[in-house]
């Protein structure tokens, strides 16, 4: 069983040299990598990355994680027990948890997951559409289905993602969420698996396109763009929606 492991890269030449020298030695060798540089609507160019891929597998990582030897071998293994989408750990490690608000600012974290019933398993929503970020913390064990793919460990059966309908290019520039809604649709066509053994260290970076995140409106629309989309209305779905417009805000001034 073939494997596809596109990486989408723009100008971090230091981390996306590690990210490739992990996959050098993955213990499973039967994998082709696509780079994709080029920039502009990470959805589409996820697209490109689908479609162009050769093997019957799809992995999505980043350019700034380091992938353990066993990674792409316990991600097959799930594949080959029958899921359609495999995801695993996104363990940060100390010297990068600045770069991640939600390990930086514990209390805020712990605020949201109170308020909006956040789960405490991996790869889940609540039911306002706030995502589980349990896949970072290392003391997590969870094994077990999940309703969506972390955006930087996400595998994927090439056909039953394009028969899903792939990434949608209505997600702009960085495209967030764009990768949970395909999990959400592949998810409907059989099972998604969080393995734990498929782990790998995201070590979030801020280079390159990082600086785009930092643009209010493009974020807010792809956000209300899936919540419209998966989520129902609700008075606490409407106070989510301004947890989250004042986090870009103050996200957008530098104040975190």
């Amino acid at each position: 069983m073939a494997v596809s492991v596109v990486i989408c890269t723009y100008k971090r030449p230091g981390s996306l040299n590690e990210a490739l020298l992990s996959l050098s030695k993955q213990t499973f060798k039967d994998f082709e990598i696509i780079l994709l540089t080029e920039k502009g609507d990470l959805s589409q160019i996820r697209q490109t990355g689908l479609q162009s891929a050769r093997g019957g597998i799809v992995s999505f990582i980043d350019d700034d994680v380091y992938c353990p030897p066993v990674w792409l071998e316990n991600t097959v293994k799930s594949f080959r027990e029958g899921a359609v989408g495999v995801t695993g750990p996104t363990y940060i490690t100390s010297e990068f948890k600045k770069n991640r608000d939600c390990l930086k600012y514990r209390r805020l974290r712990q605020y949201q997951e109170w308020m909006f019933k956040v789960p405490t398993d991996p790869g889940k929503l609540s039911p306002y559409g706030a995502p589980s970020m349990a896949s970072n913390d290392e003391g997590n064990n969870y094994n077990g289905e999940v309703e969506y793919l972390e955006a930087c460990n996400m595998s994927v059966n090439k056909y039953e993602a394009l028969n899903a309908g792939g990434f949608d290019h209505h997600y702009i520039r960085t495209s967030e969420w764009c990768e949970v809604d395909l999990a959400l649709r592949l998810g409907k066509r059989g099972r998604l698996v969080f393995s734990r053994l498929a782990a790998l260290y995201h070590r979030p970076s801020q280079a390159g396109v990082y600086k785009h995140r930092l643009s209010t409106v493009h974020r807010w629309r792809n956000f209300v763009y899936f919540q419209r989309r998966w989520i129902k209305p609700s008075f606490r779905r409407h106070l989510y929606w301004a947890f989250v417009w004042t986090y870009f805000k103050l996200k957008g001034y530098g104040l975190f």
